[in-house]
């Protein structure tokens, strides 16, 4: 009786907890429109790249034939993920990380993907994330069972590098690199100018494109320090507060009854002329950093070889030569 008794108990139990578990299904909210939409998409570029094999764009290097380089890539995901994951495993061989032995800690760093699900799951997660907040560490469960797909998300991350570059964003937020700076108008302005000197210089590439940026750039720190100098100059400079002026009279106090800071120092101010002086130097500094800058670009553009485009007629001559008319074979013709 009592072993019957306790077994209806048992049942009455795992009946309710499965009500219960029902009600929870039930009361989950279930993906609206967009969300199965944005799950299609990402489903689809999965399959996509995971048809399509994905040749890194690697630069040109003379390397033994044999050699992991010449069957990987320099650019490719798999030489990136191999330092991040020997710096991970280290990291919980050590007391912080746990003081695990070498398979655990490798078991800790690397966790492959079981099916595809979970890879489709893992690759729509990283597609929603922001590429600044990635590891190369996020993408080794990817790689373990989609290696294709994570090849591709590798070369579609360095493309967004490539347009971040381009198109300024990244020189801007090097120029203002804390939050607070990078207000609306302050990249504006910094864009603004930025645009100025490439409709003027019209760069081709993407080296002249960087000198265009270290312009930019020098110009705001010039400007900034100029700024810092007439302030300085012919404003009047903030006051110390009366309890910091307090405390440090009674520190020095104290140091000349008992000694007992003999071997410590105060941190030294500088003098307004020293201040004034300084931010004079520094603005000078970053003007002859920018003219620098303009005289490479100069250079750049001077020595580098004659492209001619969309020209009818070029006149060519040689020192102490005879001069030739170079033309298109239309124009030769009507001019006969």
């Amino acid at each position: 009786m009592q072993l019957g008794a306790e077994m209806k108990k048992q049942s009455k139990i795992e009946t309710e907890d499965t009500k219960i578990e029902s009600e929870d299904v039930d009361r989950s909210e279930p993906k609206s429109e967009i969300e199965l939409q944005q799950e299609l998409l990402m489903d689809e570029l999965f399959e996509k790249w995971d048809s399509q094999e994905g040749i890194p764009g690697d630069f040109s290097f003379e390397i033994p034939i044999d050699s992991l380089e010449s069957c990987v890539g320099y650019s490719s995901l798999f030489r990136q993920m191999q330092q991040a994951f020997v710096r991970r495993v280290a990291f919980h061989k050590t007391e912080a990380g746990g003081s695990l032995s070498g398979e655990e800690a490798r078991k800790m760093a690397f966790h492959g993907c079981n099916d595809k699900e979970k890879a489709k799951e893992e690759f729509r997660q990283l597609m929603s994330l922001p590429l600044e907040s990635l590891n190369f560490v996020d993408l080794m469960e990817l790689q373990q069972y989609a290696p294709r797909v994570a090849e591709w998300f590798w070369e579609r991350a360095k493309r967004e590098g490539r347009k971040e570059f381009e198109s300024g964003h990244l020189a801007a937020n090097i120029t203002f690199p804390v939050g607070y700076m990078r207000q609306v108008w302050n990249i504006a302005r910094y864009m603004g100018v930025r645009e100025s000197f490439i409709d003027e210089w019209n760069p081709g590439g993407g080296i002249e494109m960087a000198l265009i940026d270290m312009l930019a750039q020098t110009y705001f720190q010039w400007q900034y320090w100029l700024e810092e100098t007439v302030k300085r100059s012919i404003t009047e400079e903030r006051r110390e507060h009366p309890e910091y002026s307090r405390w440090k009279d009674q520190r020095a106090q104290t140091n000349d009854l008992t000694k007992e800071w003999d071997s410590q120092w105060l941190r030294p101010f500088v003098t307004e002329q020293q201040a004034l002086e300084h931010s004079t130097q520094m603005a000078d500094r970053w003007n002859r950093t920018f003219m620098r800058t303009l005289r490479q670009l100069r250079d750049l553009r001077r020595y580098s070889p004659v492209t001619i485009n969309n020209a009818n007629q070029v006149n060519i001559a040689a020192e102490g030569g005879k001069q030739v008319n170079i033309g298109e074979a239309s124009d030769i013709a009507t001019a006969a």
